[in-house]
C-alpha cells in the first residue's frame, strides 16, 4: 500500500484525488475524517480499480507535481 504524507502545501491532495476520479463529496468526506486524506484516497481507488505505480507517476506529473512523483516513486 502507498504511504504518503502530502507535504507540499495542504490542498494539493484534492487535485490529485479529483484526477483519480473521486467525487467532490468523497473528497470532502476524506478531508473531514482522515489524518492523511491522500493515503485514504489512494486506498479507496486501488480497491475500486487497478492502478499501477506508473499510472500514479503519470498522474502526479500531469497534476503539476513531477518532483513529488520523482521523490515518492
Amino acid at each position: 500500500m502507498f504511504d504518503f504524507v502530502f507535504v507540499v502545501g495542504g490542498e494539493e491532495w484534492k487535485l490529485v484525488s479529483e484526477a483519480l476520479g473521486l467525487t467532490p463529496q468523497e473528497i470532502r468526506f476524506l478531508d473531514n475524517r482522515t489524518l492523511n486524506p491522500l493515503d485514504a484516497a489512494l486506498a479507496f481507488i486501488v480497491k475500486e480499480r487497478h492502478i499501477t505505480v506508473g499510472d500514479l507517476y503519470d498522474l502526479l506529473s500531469e497534476c503539476g507535481f513531477p518532483a513529488i512523483a520523482d521523490l515518492w516513486l
